[in-house]
């Protein structure tokens, strides 16, 4: 791999998470227990602390308003000894929000209002700062909650510098054929895999056949994670032909599923680029996220590298 840091493109948001007693039905109200929690998040910074916790270098370019709420984004990301140098104070929208609502067994629904994430790539004096970051990066890490064209720029540019892309198709919208084969390795859930395939995915087995479909229409490495059940990975082995790898996840018990995919997406970046083997980086990427989920909040309850490795051992 190149020299330099990883870059994440990518959405900030802050999580406001409510603890409730079930996830609302259409037309419930319920009564939070607690207080308002405010918590740093977003797909990109998430994935971004996870890969600095995790051992690495990183760098994230986005964009937060110039409310109370982009200036609290920045400096947890600061913390984290993330280089901020690519996030631009956005004039015309407020910084993106999450609305989470956090059952007892971990479980979530979340609803986004993406704020200045959705300008990131129209501004041209941003976007060619970024093209240069591209051009030195280990890889380039993208998900979903930014536009979808900057998403096909970004990767067109990154593909033509021959620097790795890893894109994680969350929240779940579809791409074209062109832009997912220049991805060296795309990362999806159960529920976005059957969104992009046309198949369901509801066992191991469904995702094996779904990954290796996918991988066979020009996609290197994909993997599909699965909940509690861990993860399957499909990539193309000595012989040329395609090989999945399968890694179960440990038992934990479950605190918080948010952010549990940015951690495995972080995990999974960090290993490839300090050339783990598929199944090293697999098993890294399925153990981090198994920890986090014990934890609450996104980006407080990222693990550091040693919790990992010492959660092989326990």
């Amino acid at each position: 791999m190149a020299q330099g840091r990883i870059l994440v493109v990518g959405s900030l948001n802050m999580d406001q998470v409510v603890r409730v007693p079930h996830l609302p039905a259409l037309g419930e109200t319920l009564l939070g227990a607690g207080s308002l929690k405010l918590v740093p998040g977003g797909k990109g910074a998430n994935q971004a602390v996870a890969i600095a916790r995790l051992g690495a270098e990183v760098t994230i370019a986005g964009r937060v308003g110039t409310d109370p709420f982009g200036d609290r984004l920045l400096k947890a990301l600061q913390a984290a000894q993330i280089d901020t140098g690519q996030i631009v104070l956005d004039e015309q929208e407020a910084s993106g929000v999450a609305f989470i609502f956090l059952a007892p067994d971990g479980n979530n629904s979340i609803v986004v209002a993406a704020g200045a994430n959705m300008r990131l790539g129209q501004d041209q004096a941003q976007l060619e700062r970024i093209f240069a970051e591209i051009r030195t990066a280990k890889a380039l890490v993208l998900q979903l909650e930014i536009p979808l064209e900057t998403v096909k720029l970004l990767t067109s540019v990154a593909h033509e510098a021959h620097i790795p892309v890893i894109l994680n198709l969350a929240p779940a919208q579809p791409l074209p054929q062109a832009t997912l084969q220049q991805v060296s390795v795309l990362v999806l859930n159960e529920t976005e895999a059957s969104l992009l395939s046309g198949q369901r995915v509801d066992s191991t087995e469904d995702a094996r056949i779904v990954a290796t479909v996918l991988h066979e229409h020009g996609i290197a490495s994909v993997v599909i994670t699965l909940g509690a059940r861990g993860a399957i990975l499909v990539t193309t082995d000595e012989s040329g032909k395609p090989h999945s790898i399968y890694q179960e996840a440990p038992k934990v018990k479950v605190v918080d599923t948010t952010a549990a995919g940015d951690c495995f997406v972080g995990a999974l970046a960090v290993a490839l680029t300090e050339g783990q083997t598929p199944e090293e980086a697999l098993r890294f990427a399925v153990y981090a996220s198994a920890l986090k989920v014990t934890r609450f909040g996104a980006q407080s309850g990222l693990p550091t590298r040693e919790e990992v490795i010492a959660a092989y051992y326990s």
